[in-house]
């Protein structure tokens, strides 16, 4: 059983003790409250603890105004309280406040649980600054102790996932992979690629950072794995459907080894990029050429041989066909990005 702390882990409990800490030394009561916001606040990334925050200040806003009515029209019974989170989480829904929905339901909670039927100022006061010092202690453990290289985490995801799939691409033609085995890469495959989408999305939120360095090469980094993963989308649908069809083509085709020859080739080309990309090869562009217009002649091959087949062969053959084609389209874009980025990186130095 694998037992990995990762940075995540350890800022969480760094801002937990950070809460700790600022709360004993300003001997609030009920500190608890503030640990419990520092977990809650602790996000992937900087800008998504900005974004957190802004959501925090509207969400209190919703939980001490009806913290409010409910303690004066309701009382603190248990099932005023309830009643009273049930409502605000269906207004924080409302108003897109997903993320804060946890928090507010604290602050409530920590609000009309009081030890009399009244809250006054100096009490609100109390339990806001609670929360409000969770979410300030986790916002500054995340910015300043370990801040996450996103870009090094999204790269390492898209390059365990492309050694995967191309893992496959070499065994499925030559079937030399068992049926179980073969069905759980498809799905850690499958996994991989939606946590790398996910992961996209929080680099992508870096951005609107003021405090880029070297901005525009970050920018250019984002593109290309934008285009890296959408070369992961369109390989692991080719790999369904040559598992799904490759059998009937190679009994109903006798040309099925264009299809073999094509994915050999499409292999290596996606191989060759993303080895150009971390600066181990250096692609000759002629010589690209030169092998592309090969594939063309491949697809070019593959088409006519399907010009006045029947239905059925190709039901077979055109999902596997387009789905190679697609490939090679996203593969030559990304293979003009490594090459504008790398052109770029040359011209800075």
């Amino acid at each position: 059983m694998e037992f990995n702390i990762g940075p995540r882990m350890l800022k969480t409990g760094l801002a937990v003790t950070l809460t700790l800490l600022v709360t004993g030394m300003l001997n609030l009561k009920f500190d608890i409250i503030a640990a419990i916001a520092a977990v809650l606040a602790m996000q992937q990334s900087i800008m998504r603890s900005v974004a957190y925050i802004k959501e925090v200040l509207v969400g209190n806003g919703v939980a001490v105004i009806f913290s409010l009515l409910g303690t004066f029209l309701l009382g603190t019974h248990p099932l005023s309280v309830g009643a009273v989170v049930i409502i605000s989480i269906a207004v924080n829904i409302k108003l897109g406040l997903n993320k804060t929905v946890s928090l507010t339901a604290l602050t409530i909670m920590a609000m009309m649980l009081a030890s009399n039927d009244s809250i006054n100022f100096i009490y609100i006061v109390e339990r806001i600054s609670l929360i409000a010092i969770g979410v300030i202690a986790a916002f500054l453990v995340n910015a300043f102790i370990f801040p996450p290289d996103h870009k090094k985490n999204l790269y390492s995801l898209v390059k365990k996932t492309s050694e995967k799939i191309h893992f496959l691409l070499r065994v499925i033609p030559n079937k030399t992979l068992s049926i179980p085995k073969q069905k759980e890469e498809d799905r850690e495959i499958e996994k991989l690629i939606s946590k790398a989408k996910d992961y996209y999305e929080i680099i992508s939120d870096e951005r609107s950072r003021l405090f880029i360095k070297n901005k525009m090469e970050f920018l250019r980094s984002i593109i290309i794995y934008k285009h890296m993963i959408r070369v992961l989308e369109r390989q692991y649908t080719l790999i369904i459907h040559l598992e799904k069809n490759l059998v009937e083509i190679e009994d109903s085709s006798t040309r099925s080894y264009l299809i073999k020859k094509l994915i050999s080739e499409l292999n290596g080309y996606s191989e060759n990029i993303f080895l150009m990309y971390e600066e181990k090869v250096k692609l000759d562009s002629d010589l690209q050429r030169e092998t592309k217009a090969a594939m063309h002649v491949t697809i070019n091959n593959l088409i006519d041989e399907l010009q006045g087949s029947e239905f059925t062969k190709w039901s077979y053959v055109f999902p596997i066909a387009n789905s190679l084609i697609e490939l090679f389209d996203e593969l030559d874009k990304l293979e003009r990005m490594v090459r504008i980025n790398e052109l770029k990186a040359a011209q800075v130095s």
